[in-house]
């Protein structure tokens, strides 16, 4: 007997709604954002509470070595040297009224609270924070040394001033307080430009302005005072015609006709005046030019 094999139909397939597999992805990604989270946080609370201990480390090492320098200056009478050769009276017209020892002193301390936490920074993976603080902390000896070399250029700026001033009022020169200021000006210029060279800044326009100033200033002098010694060398020069033309004793009378001066005698003739002999015992100076220039009439001397 032969049977008949008869193909059955499939059974039908369940539907599976469209949103479970998206859904199910979208959950996935929340638990692994948050695993993540929470490894980050698990790695992150150690560095953080290092950074913290550190930090606070750092303070109380920082406030240490900074009150130990203050100490140590000054047992050494580093303020009273400060005093002494006139830095305290620069820091006080500056507005500071702090002692020498007191500004290193907390200038020291946020110096090293800097590098505390620059360290710190480091230790929570922070570049963002760390690399400003290190270039800070690098450029801090550039600033430290400006300051020593503007302090010292103010100091000998000053003694500079009070020496010539000094010196100029012994010898009787009214322009003295002048020439001191001047030149206490130019000291400070000098200094501040190597100042701020230091601090790796492009100090070439300020060295080419100073020289053209002080070039300026050279020129003005240089007229200045070859108009005022015009009238000085003319008499020095005349001097030397009027020794050859009036030695001592020669009788001389300055002008004609009515214009004529009283004769005079001459007494000596110097680098710059003549000096004349008058009636009734008094004398006259006048410069040497006056004898070269005017119309002067003259009698030899008795032998």
């Amino acid at each position: 007997m032969i049977l008949a094999q008869v193909d059955r139909p499939a059974p039908p397939a369940v539907a599976t709604p469209a949103g479970a597999d998206s859904g199910d992805h979208w959950l996935d990604k929340v638990w692994s954002s948050l695993a993540r989270m929470r490894d980050d946080a698990i790695e992150f609370i150690p560095n953080f509470l290092t950074a913290i201990i550190l930090f606070a480390i750092g303070i109380a090492i920082s406030l240490l070595i900074s009150r130990a320098v203050r100490l140590v200056m000054r047992q050494g009478g580093i303020d009273a040297l400060c005093d002494k050769v006139g830095v305290s009276r620069i820091l006080r017209q500056a507005g500071i009224k702090a002692p020498l020892s007191q500004i290193v002193c907390k200038g020291l301390f946020w110096v090293l609270v800097l590098m505390f936490l620059m360290s710190a920074a480091e230790s929570l993976g922070l570049p963002q924070i760390s690399e400003p603080l290190r270039g800070l902390v690098a450029f801090l000896p550039k600033v430290i040394t400006a300051l020593i070399i503007a302090m010292a250029g103010l100091v000998v700026s000053d003694l500079v001033r009070g020496l010539v001033a000094t010196g100029a009022a012994r010898l009787g020169l009214d322009y003295g307080p002048g020439l001191a200021g001047v030149l206490r000006v130019f000291i400070l210029i000098v200094v501040l430009t190597i100042a701020v060279g230091t601090l790796g800044v492009d100090t070439t326009l300020i060295r080419h302005a100073v020289e053209i100033l002080l070039l300026a200033v050279a020129i003005a002098g240089a007229l200045a005072l070859g108009l005022g010694m015009k009238p000085l060398a003319q008499n020095i020069v005349s001097g030397v015609y009027a020794r050859d033309l009036y030695p001592a004793g020669t009788e001389v009378s300055l002008g004609l006709g009515e214009t004529a001066r009283p004769p005079a005698r001459v007494v000596a003739v110097g680098p710059i005046t003549t000096r004349l002999e008058i009636e009734g015992g008094g004398y006259l100076v006048v410069p040497n030019s006056t004898l070269v220039s005017e119309v002067v009439s003259a009698s030899p001397p008795e032998e």
